[in-house]
C-alpha cells in the first residue's frame, strides 16, 4: 500500500498540467478574429449585389408594367423619376392620378445609395410607345446596375 501510495504521488508531480496557455488562447482569438472580419466583408458585398439585383429587376417588371397600363386605361401614361428621393411614378397624363409610386431609398429593402435617370418625365402613349429612350442607373455601393428602356417599350438590364 506504502508502494501505491508512492506511485500515485510520483505520477501526481511528474505530470504536466493540461489546458492551454494564454500564448494559444490569443493566437486562436485572433484566428477567428481574422476568420470573422473576411465572412462580414464578404458578405456585405454580396448583400449590396443582391439590393441592386433585386431593385433592377423590380424596376425591369414595373417599366413594363407601365407600358402596358398605358393600352390597358387607353390613355397616356407619365413616368416622372426623382433621382434626389430615388422614386419613381407613374400618373396618368391628364388627369394626374398615381397609378404607382415605387421608393428605392434608404428604408426601404434596396437601400439604394444612387439612382438616376436620362430622362426625368417619359410619357407612354396608348399604343405602348415611349416618348424617349432612356436609362436607369442604380448604385449602391461600388456596386451599380442599369436598366434601359427604349421607345418601343423594350426593357432590359445589365451591368
Amino acid at each position: 500500500m506504502l508502494q501505491e501510495r508512492a506511485r500515485v504521488t510520483s505520477k501526481r508531480h511528474g505530470r504536466r498540467r493540461t489546458g492551454f496557455s494564454m500564448i494559444e488562447m490569443l493566437l486562436v482569438l485572433i484566428v477567428i478574429g481574422i476568420l470573422v472580419t473576411i465572412t462580414v466583408t464578404k458578405t456585405s458585398r454580396i448583400m449590396r449585389h443582391e439590393r441592386v439585383n433585386r431593385a433592377a429587376q423590380v424596376l425591369v417588371q414595373d417599366l413594363q408594367n407601365g407600358f402596358a397600363m398605358a393600352g390597358r386605361q387607353r390613355a397616356p401614361v407619365r413616368l416622372t423619376f426623382t433621382p434626389s428621393t430615388k422614386t419613381y411614378v407613374f400618373t396618368d397624363r391628364a388627369s394626374g392620378t398615381v397609378f404607382q409610386t415605387r421608393s428605392m431609398a434608404s428604408g426601404t429593402e434596396f437601400q439604394l445609395s444612387a439612382m438616376s435617370s436620362t430622362a426625368t418625365t417619359v410619357d407612354v402613349l396608348p399604343n405602348g410607345i415611349g416618348s424617349t429612350p432612356f436609362t436607369v442607373t442604380l448604385t449602391l455601393g461600388d456596386f451599380t446596375r442599369k436598366v434601359s428602356a427604349s421607345s418601343a417599350g423594350f426593357v432590359r438590364s445589365f451591368q
